[in-house]
């Protein structure tokens, strides 16, 4: 550590209330008529969600312009609101139903590196990579409870959290020009998130949250020229999101890990039945399980100044 270094870090204990829609979901337990499980309770008497989070990193000045900071973190998170393992049963014993309660915890750990370029030369940059696992018993509040409506037992044991995403890097550069106009591009990688599948070889493969999806990329970019006109001042501007038009793939079908294929439609095209209402191919290929392709947005913005 230098004179141009700092170390930074950070300790404490943070306590979240519930969402309202958890603490008073179907307040007056209403529940239609069935067997089995009807339905999910809330609960008013719910505790706070605990966070025991930390971090400590070191940064240091490369050049007069530039700075590297790495930065490692955890999130230990208890007392999340989850359902009960122990169904509630009603009146008869044919139906019953399940509450929501705190018994859902995970964590969260991993490292940041991150550069950055300060404004100079009529240009500035930021470059940064997080490498993150984040695991717990579920990720919904209702998972228990739909784990056992569909016959299968709650996991006991650690799962990825379906926002576990492994590897992201985010990446950002700006330039303005001394004649009045800039640009910037805003660039995210980020390796795919899990889901569950519905059939694996290996029997310990169908776990919750088990696979992974496909990565993603997408990068915007921005453009605008000003104009003045006494006390008035014209932005001409254009906005491009998803340059590339990259269809990433935010879905997938459980079968395959794709949303490109699914062996529902492998077995229709064997079937080999007439295509009345339309094609195999667009009814499989849902748009959205996948993210939105580029948009071009082009425009005129005026301001101006009252003169004193």
């Amino acid at each position: 550590i230098t004179d141009r270094g700092v170390v930074h870090f950070s300790y404490g204990h943070f306590f979240q209330i519930p969402n309202f829609e958890i603490l008073y979901q179907n307040p007056d337990y209403k529940f239609g008529p069935g067997t089995g499980n009807l339905g999910i309770a809330g609960n008013s008497n719910l505790s706070p969600k605990r966070t025991i989070s930390g971090e400590v990193g070191v940064q240091q000045a490369l050049a007069d312009y530039i700075t590297i900071d790495l930065t490692g973190y955890f999130r230990d998170m208890r007392y999340m609101a989850g359902t009960q393992n122990d169904e509630i049963i009603l009146f008869g014993g044919s139906s019953k139903y399940s509450r929501i309660s705190n018994s859902d915890f995970g964590f969260v750990k991993g490292i940041v590196l991150s550069v950055n370029k300060r404004y100079s030369n009529n240009w500035s940059s930021t470059i940064d990579y997080t490498l993150q696992v984040a695991k717990g018993n579920a990720s919904d509040p209702a998972a228990v409870r739909n784990q056992l409506v569909s016959g299968e037992q709650p996991e006991v044991q650690l799962i990825r959290l379906s926002y576990d995403q492994r590897h992201t890097v985010n990446f950002t550069w700006n330039y303005r020009s001394e004649a009045n106009w800039g640009m910037s591009i805003i660039g995210k990688y980020g390796s795919g998130l899990p889901y569950t599948p519905s059939q694996a070889l290996d029997l310990s493969k169908l776990l919750t949250n088990s696979e992974t999806k496909p990565t993603m990329f997408n990068m915007d970019a921005r453009a605008h020229k000003d104009i003045t006109f006494g006390n008035t001042q014209l932005r001409l501007f254009a906005r491009i999101y998803n340059l590339f038009d990259i269809a990433n793939e935010l879905q997938v079908y459980n079968d395959s890990g794709t949303a490109d294929f699914t062996l529902a439609e492998h077995l229709r095209r064997q079937q080999d039945l007439p295509e009345i209402v339309n094609s195999l191919d667009r009814y499989y290929r849902n748009p959205t399980f996948y993210s939105e392709p580029r948009r071009v947005e082009i425009g005129l913005s005026i301001s101006w100044n009252e003169k004193e």
